[in-house]
Formats: structure tokens, sequence, C-alpha cells
């Protein structure tokens, strides 16, 4: 036994392998066992900052897609697009993206340095993948009335290809016109007739007035499917898209003014469920085309039925604390749904958390605000007109809503005189 050394320890000679790890263990005095003992604690801490810079070396690898991605007026290569399914986005939505920016210390950075959007050129947002400055002749009445539509509407009779049922059995299906174009068609509810309709109509060329890219959207009755439940039906029909690549994610683009911006027209016409499922890509002479699609959950409805009191207040998922007190808004008419005239821009929510919507800073809302000055009363009396509804006290109702939200927004944001003026040279492509 070595004098000196408790029972148990170093009580018999050790092998030559394992003298090294006795050193260690020991705290050996040699050079050797000092040499490896720097050695060893010189590799551990490499592990501990390893391990600890990990996920911001695994974040920062998508820094220069990011910044291309919100600095490029037209997005060419990588084009990136996703088939997430709704529970997938909103699990990312909400618990991927916001972990991300706490771990990166988004919030902070955010309130030291303030959050520019990038794709400001001059102070001016260039025409892009995502939006086109609409000119003063496409804002004419009798034009803006179209709207994306552009091309002849549907010509019954329609053939059924695939019916689909969506929320609360409402039908729906894949069908084709005379002409063997192909088209999504959204019948009214049964319960509900002209709401769901009457919010596509109306919210898809608003959203296209904007500035956004949105397709062909047609008001149809349906004739010649065979299948009773359908024909005779008041319906929407949206034009088929071609190079259709999936859709994006709207925090992949949170650094763009027209994305943040977005935020404020979803608030002007009660568009809830503005999430990245209601997106399309789109591959066009080499360019991204980024589209927004599926409105019957704007104005008053929500899925073609009249909205719950608490949506545009609060989210369904992921809600902020302390939440919000819920106003007692009516339903409107059987037409136009649940829909307050008088509200807070700010404190309007969607349906699900958009790190883009969060990101929206006051010049990018008065940049928005600009674009919805731009619409009067004659281009939305216009643009309700398309939707037909069969009341004339309900398009005089949507349009006092309408110009009323549209007043507290430019209360709020009040943009300058020149704040809408965008020379059509900057269409170019800028990085």
């Amino acid at each position: 036994m070595v004098p000196g050394k408790p029972l148990g320890r170093c009580v018999s000679p050790r092998p030559a392998r394992f003298r090294v790890r006795f050193a260690l263990v020991e705290g050996g005095s040699g050079p050797v066992a000092r040499g490896v003992w720097a050695g060893a604690h010189l590799i551990r801490w490499i592990l501990y900052a390893t391990l600890a810079s990990a996920p911001a070396v695994v974040l920062s690898a998508g820094c220069a897609r990011t910044r291309y991605e919100n600095t490029a007026a037209f997005i060419e290569h990588p084009i990136r697009a996703r088939h997430d399914k709704t529970a997938l986005l909103t699990f990312k939505a909400c618990v991927l993206v916001p972990a991300r920016d706490i771990l990166t210390l988004d919030p902070l950075w955010r309130a030291l340095f303030g959050d520019p959007a990038w794709n400001v050129v001059a102070g001016r947002v260039p025409n892009s993948s995502f939006w086109t400055r609409r000119s003063a002749e496409e804002l004419q009445p009798s034009r803006v009335a179209r709207g994306p539509c552009t091309v002849p509407p549907p010509e019954p009779p329609f053939r059924l290809r695939k019916l689909r049922r969506g929320g609360g059995g409402r039908l729906s299906f894949v069908g084709t016109d005379a002409r063997g174009r192909t088209f999504f068609f959204k019948p009214d509810a049964a319960n509900s007739p002209e709401l769901g309709t009457t919010a596509t109509i109306v919210g898809s060329r608003i959203l296209w007035a904007l500035g956004y890219n949105v397709p062909p959207v047609f008001l149809v009755t349906i004739r010649g499917t065979g299948d009773a439940r359908l024909d005779g039906r008041r319906a929407t029909a949206a034009l088929f898209l071609d190079n259709v690549l999936g859709h994006f994610h709207f925090d992949w683009f949170r650094y763009r003014r027209e994305v943040r911006g977005l935020r404020l027209a979803s608030a002007w016409i009660n568009d809830t469920d503005r999430m990245g499922n209601n997106t399309l890509v789109l591959r066009r002479d080499g360019r991204a085309v980024y589209y927004l699609i599926d409105f019957d959950s704007c104005l008053g409805a929500w899925q073609g039925r009249p909205k719950e009191p608490w949506r545009g207040y609060r989210r369904q998922w992921c809600p902020r604390f302390p939440a919000r007190p819920v106003p007692d808004v009516p339903i409107v008419s059987p037409a136009l749904g649940r829909i307050a005239a008088r509200f807070d821009p700010l404190a309007w929510q969607p349906q699900a958390a958009n790190n883009a919507f969060e990101h929206m800073t006051r010049e990018d809302g008065v940049w928005m605000a600009a674009q919805i000055r731009r619409l009067g009363r004659p281009q939305l009396a216009a643009i309700i007109a398309q939707a037909r509804l069969r009341d004339p006290a309900d398009a005089s109702r949507l349009l006092d809503i309408l110009l009323a939200r549209r007043a507290a927004i430019l209360a709020r944001f009040a943009p300058a005189d020149d704040a809408d003026t965008q020379p059509e040279s900057c269409a170019s492509n800028s990085r």
C-alpha cells in the first residue's frame, strides 16, 4: 500500500495503457501529465464552444439565401416552395419560428437597431415577384372591377373532375369548362347564400388593386355537372395556374416591405386566414411569381360561413397574453357575415402567427396606407358591384364598412402626399 493514499486507490500496479488516465485522475505533476491535462481542458472547452455555437452556425447557413430573397426584386434562383400541411405550417409559425428568434436574440436586435425593410430602393418599393404597382389606368373603376380577370370567363357546361368537402361539409370541386380550361369551383354554403362568393370576389380584387398577384376568379352559376347538389348554385371559379411549385412561408420574406405591409391590407379586408397554405409559388420565364389565393375568409366570412366574434381580434393558435377583450360585433346580414366598421388596425390579428406581419414597422404601414389611399369610393363601389348582391342595401353597407375601415387605417398611418408615387423604372431587378 502506498503511504498517504486511502484504501481502494492505487492499490495495485496499473497497466501502461492506463498510466495517462491515472495521471489525469490523480492530477500528476510530471510534464507529460501536465501537458495531457492542459490538452484535455482545451478539448473540453472547444467542445463546449462548438455545442454552444452550433445553433447559430446552422441558422447562419441560410443568411445568404435570406439576404437574396429579401433584397432581389425578382427572385430567380434558387426558388423555394413547400407542400406543408396546415398543422405543420401552424407548428412552424407558432413554435419553431419564435424559438429561432429567441435563440438568435432577434427581438433584442430589433429593439436596439430597428427593423428596416431590406428591399427599399431610394425610398421606393420596386416592382417584384410579389407586387406590382398599379398604374392610374389600371385603377380606373371600370378596369379595377375586373381585377386579375383578363381572360374570358368560364363557359358552361362544367364537367366535374374531383369533388371535395371542406369545413362544415361545404362542397367544392375541380372541373373544366366548355373550352377545356380547369377551374376550382367553390359554391356558397347552403345556409349562407352569397357570403363566401362575395368575400372572394371583393377580397381578391382589392388585393389585386393593391398590387399583389392574384389568380383570375369569376362569379358563376354552376351548370352541367349532373350533380343535383351543385347545379344551379352560385359559386366562384378560380382559374388553375400553370407551373406551380408549391406554397411559400411568409417568414422567408419577413424583411420585404410589400410582404410586411400585407398585414395592413389583410386587416382592411379582414382576411384572417392569410397563411402560407393560401399562397402559391410559380415559375414564369425563369423567375418566381408569388400568388395569394383563397379569399373566402375575407370580410365577414370564414370559409364561406359567418365569422365567429373573436376572429380578427385574437388568434386561434399561439394566442397572445394577456388576451384582448372581444367586442360584440353583430352579423351585418346573411350575405355579409360578421365584420365591424370601427376597428383598430394594429390590434387586428390573423388566424395564426405570421412572422412577416409581426415585423411590420410604422414605415411599412405608411407605405401600405399610401396604396390603400389610392382606392376610394368609385373603385370600391365598382368592385362590390362585381359581387352582384341581390339586396342593394347589402352593397351599400359593405361599401360604408370598407370606407370606414380605410379611414381608420389612414388616420393611424397618415401617408405623406407623395408616398404613393412610384417611378416605373423601379421595375428593374435590384439586389
